[in-house]
């Protein structure tokens, strides 16, 4: 739909069910760091600020 990747999507479910970044890193098996890197990306394509927005 916005062109996001499986991984991304699967961010975008973990940010809706309320996790910080440090519990999607864990579930995800990557540094929060990286997390953070993709929620930037993921912003970025969707044109939002926040989780609730996007």
């Amino acid at each position: 739909m916005y062109e996001l990747t499986e991984k991304e999507m699967e961010i975008v479910r973990y940010l809706s069910d309320g996790l910080k970044y440090k519990e999607i890193a864990q579930r995800m098996h990557f540094s929060e760091s990286t997390i953070k890197n993709y929620v930037s990306i993921i912003y970025s394509k969707l044109n939002v600020d926040n989780r609730t927005q996007a």
